[in-house]
């Protein structure tokens, strides 16, 4: 039976290396918990830095955007009076279409009510027309 004694009293032994193994586990936890909250740290950290780069680009390109905005809006404005202007002009040169036109149709309807005879003194000027008596003979130049 010393043998099974000595079994008792090795595993009595063996009863103080699991308090130190729980002590062991206990320390490797700590550190396993320390390690992952310092990832836990860096990682939102990052995160905070990358939010803060985006939020700076964003920034930047709301700033752009609203010069864009501006400059758009400014030629928009420039463009609605060009339009004004022209459509003005587009109504004004219809008025005066319409007016010739009118002028027009009257002409034509006066010239196809009456035959014009246009007298060959109009057409040939520089042929004399009617009685003229030569200068000689008038006596406007007695000798």
């Amino acid at each position: 039976m010393p043998s099974s004694f000595a079994k008792a009293g090795s595993s009595g032994s063996e009863i103080d290396p699991p308090s130190a193994m729980v002590d062991e586990k206990r320390r490797k936890r700590m550190i396993s918990n320390r390690e992952s909250a310092r990832r836990s740290r860096m990682k939102r950290q990052k995160h905070m830095e990358d939010l803060v780069t985006e939020k700076s680009i964003l920034e930047r390109k709301i700033h752009e955007d609203n010069e864009k905005y501006a400059a758009l809006r400014q030629r928009h404005f420039a463009l609605e009076s060009d339009n004004k202007v022209l459509t003005d002009e587009k109504l004004k040169l219809a008025e005066y279409l319409k007016n010739l036109q009118q002028v027009l149709a009257s002409y034509n309807v006066i010239e196809s009510d009456q035959d014009l005879k246009v007298s060959d003194r109009f057409l040939n000027p520089w042929q004399v027309h009617g009685s003229v008596k030569s200068i000689t003979t008038s006596g406007m130049f007695k000798v």
